[in-house]
């Protein structure tokens, strides 16, 4: 069985490795959507769905973007 420390840093790295190409992929549809006239400056509320079928993961963490 995996310890604690063991999970936490497997966790840490899956979250490294994602936090790149989900904030790619958050600025180029802002700056898109901005230069098209359609986002001003203000706040844009988000949302993240983690899914794992293996384990039934299946939950959606809110949040805002501050501009």
């Amino acid at each position: 069985m995996i310890g604690d420390k063991a999970l936490q840093a497997a966790i840490d790295r899956y979250l490294k490795s994602v936090r790149p190409q989900a904030q790619a992929e958050l600025t180029k549809v802002i700056r898109e959507a901005m230069d098209r006239g359609e986002l001003r400056a203000g706040t844009i509320d988000t949302a993240v769905q983690l899914t794992c079928e293996k384990i039934g993961l299946n939950v959606t963490l809110y949040g805002k973007v501050e501009l």
